[in-house]
């Protein structure tokens, strides 16, 4: 995808571009096509190009075809490469089958192999539109404008209407702040194929640069009408409604961005931007904190992507991401940690509270028993506790807790559940003491907090609301 990034003020950063070329996320789809839904695709490749369905495919063709697809969804693209090269060698002359593998190429990040594959589906189908603007998207891509323009007028040349190649163009021409011929080729783009929600969206952000606000938010406003979860067009449209000086329509679509891509800094630094200009200013603090704990979590990324061997990168990106409530991509991280580092009880606990957190109980019991196994320590015995109280055996988590040497209010809990399984069972002294030891855990709480208290003045004098009554 292209992106194209402009500064509105100080403050606001814009991604701008739809690209017409966008593939699927691995795992979600098959082998990635090279270009959207403004052409007929299959989750095996482009049939424009073949011209042929995958059952017309010879039978070996079809069964490599299949397996190549069900390693991309697996992730295992060495496996679907050596299945794609099977099927070359039965079908030689067939161009869409080396452009699948360029594709998977990309995917394992081998650029020149992709670009072999890619120049030799133009020289088996010199005639195919679709054959140079695949191969103009890699280079493009690849940052390599001019050669990637001169396979987007072939394609243009050859299918003047071939609206993935025009819109590709005007990508390039937006880069290169040409906003006119940006808007010109969107538009082409639009006249080939009216459903073509990145063309919409992009030639909505030409002429938002070129500050015609109105046919702007029109364009964007069409893209969301063919595709509502388009999150860039709703940030475009935030973008000009802040020049418009709509605040409340900008921090609408700025919010409908976050909520569709809550992890994206950009979408979240502009909606913030929307909510000090509607001197909301307790709202964009709270923006402003996710924004650091995304920067963190960028950082932290990148340094668990230097380390990827050191179970303690995996493990700091875990605890992070639990901090933001992001457990599903913690459990994750935890997990890659153990296939480092089989064992290590820091990640065993941590998943367990993960799992926890997502109310897979079993999964987080099996963690804290083999955490306890390898080395036992308080957390492991914390977190099976509250696991426990879950499930209700209130013998069991307190236990657990006192092993721990954890004495709080969810301990107290325990006791006074118990008490009540007691006294159900007629075992009127054990609930007493029970209710005892829960009243003993509360006054000792409040000791505590008591003693924590900082003492004041004789005047009452708060040094916090002093230093602030005197900054300018």
């Amino acid at each position: 995808m292209c992106r194209v990034l402009i500064a509105l003020g100080s403050m606001l950063l814009a991604t701008g571009c739809g690209s017409g070329n966008q593939a699927p996320e691995t795992g979600s789809a098959g082998i990635p096509l090279s270009i959207s839904g403004n052409q007929t695709t299959t989750a095996l490749g482009d049939q424009s190009i073949a011209k042929k369905t995958l059952s017309q495919y010879p039978d070996a063709v079809r069964q490599l075809l299949q397996k190549a697809n069900s390693a991309v969804v697996a992730g295992q693209k060495g496996v679907a490469v050596e299945a794609l090269s099977q099927a070359i060698a039965e079908s030689p002359e067939d161009a869409s089958l080396f452009r699948m593998r360029a594709d998977v190429y990309c995917l394992q990040g081998e650029n020149a192999n992709a670009r072999v594959d890619f120049s030799t589906a133009v020289r088996l189908a010199p005639n195919n539109a679709d054959s140079y603007n695949y191969r103009g998207y890699f280079l493009m891509s690849q940052g390599l404008s001019k050669e990637a323009i001169a396979d987007f007028e072939k394609a243009i040349q050859l299918n003047p209407a071939h609206a993935a190649a025009l819109n590709n163009r005007g990508l390039i021409a937006l880069t290169n702040q040409d906003y006119k011929s940006a808007e010109a080729d969107f538009t082409k783009a639009i006249d080939g194929d009216r459903k073509f929600a990145d063309a919409w969206n992009n030639r909505g952000f030409a002429r938002l640069k070129l500050e015609q606000y109105e046919p702007a938010l029109a364009d964007l406003q069409q893209a969301l009408r063919l595709q509502e979860t388009y999150v860039t067009a709703w940030n475009n449209c935030g973008l000009v409604h802040m020049q418009q000086e709509k605040y409340e329509a900008a921090l609408q679509a700025f919010s409908r961005a976050s909520e569709l891509e809550p992890m994206d800094m950009r979408w979240l630094g502009h909606r913030r931007a929307a909510l000090l200009k509607l001197n909301r200013f307790a709202e964009a603090q709270q923006d402003g904190a996710k924004l650091a704990w995304l920067e963190q979590l960028n950082q932290l990324t990148q340094q668990a992507s230097r380390n990827a061997r050191n179970p303690a990168a995996w493990i700091f990106r875990g605890k992070h991401l639990m901090n933001g409530s992001q457990y599903g991509a913690a459990i994750q991280d935890f997990t890659r940690a153990l296939i480092v580092n089989p064992g290590n009880t820091e990640a065993l606990t941590g998943r367990a509270s993960a799992w926890m957190a997502t109310g897979d109980l079993q999964k987080a019991m099996l963690d804290c028993d083999e955490s306890i196994v390898a080395q036992s320590s308080q957390e492991a015995y914390s977190i099976r506790g509250d696991l426990w109280m879950r499930l209700e055996n209130f013998d069991n988590a307190i236990s657990d807790f006192e092993t721990a040497g954890r004495f709080d209010e969810q301990v107290a809990v325990a006791y006074e559940k118990r008490a009540d399984d007691r006294r159900g069972a007629g075992q009127a002294d054990e609930a007493k003491t029970d209710l005892q030891r829960a009243q003993e855990i509360r006054n000792a709480m409040v000791d505590t907090e008591n003693k924590a208290k900082p003492p004041q003045s004789a005047a009452g004098f708060d040094p916090a609301s002093s230093a602030g009554a005197i900054q300018n």
